[in-house]
């Protein structure tokens, strides 16, 4: 079965990016998803007063975007033509999407027309070195799994200093990089919450290469 096949079939079921979208200037009215899923970050815009758009490869998923009241297309986002006109959006979304594509780079640079002046891509990527999996590797084992850092259909894999080169490589100023992490905290994250989390804001602040599991970027044309 090709990649494209893949995702046609498969369905991405989630509660949206919270810490992603959460980044999202309120003054941004037109938001453009870009591998959209189940349509949950479109929902998660919607609550905060936001329209929001999805592209998808798959008929299912945006079916089911469609009948949560959202408005999705499905579109190859690989091919070099673009589904909507230039300077059409305020910002777009890249949810754990770009790790996916073979050139990602010539995709960002793509849809990046798309934005406005003044517009921003909000940009989310696995952190491949991320400590647990760094453990893995020291232990010599490289396995692909079914979802997660190492999840079987991802394409590409980025480090902190590699999900800075892709948006430059692409195009885009960087003005904001960031980290959404956790601390290994053992048995205190649950006798102490509200401790665990100021620590996992911290170190995944001064860490992000090595306590993140996500990476987030907002990045503006040049």
């Amino acid at each position: 079965m090709s990649s494209t096949e893949v995702y046609r079939q498969r369905i991405y079921e989630n509660e949206g990016f919270t810490a992603l979208v959460d980044l999202i200037s309120p003054s941004h009215s037109k938001v453009l998803d870009i591998g959209c899923g189940n349509g949950a970050n479109l929902h998660l815009l919607a609550q905060r007063g936001i329209h929001g758009v999805g592209v998808t490869l798959s008929e299912a998923e945006a079916q089911i975007v469609l009948d949560r009241g959202y408005h999705a297309i499905v579109w190859d986002i690989s091919q070099p033509d673009l589904p909507f006109p230039s300077e059409s959006f305020d910002a777009l979304i890249f949810s754990h999407v770009l790790e996916h594509l073979p050139w990602p780079e010539e995709v960002l640079r793509r849809y990046a027309t798309l934005l406005k002046p003044g517009g921003n891509a909000y940009i989310a990527l696995p952190n491949v070195m991320q400590f647990m999996q760094r453990w893995q590797f020291i232990r010599g084992r490289f396995r692909y799994t079914e979802t997660g850092l190492m999840d079987r259909t991802h394409l590409r894999f980025f480090d902190s200093a590699t999900a800075r080169q892709l948006a430059q490589n692409a195009g885009l100023h960087i003005v904001r990089f960031q980290g959404v992490g956790m601390c290994p905290m053992g048995p205190l994250r649950e006798w102490a919450p509200r401790y665990s989390r100021k620590m996992d804001r911290l170190v995944t602040r001064l860490f992000p290469g090595i306590f993140a599991f996500h990476l987030v970027l907002i990045a503006q044309k040049r």
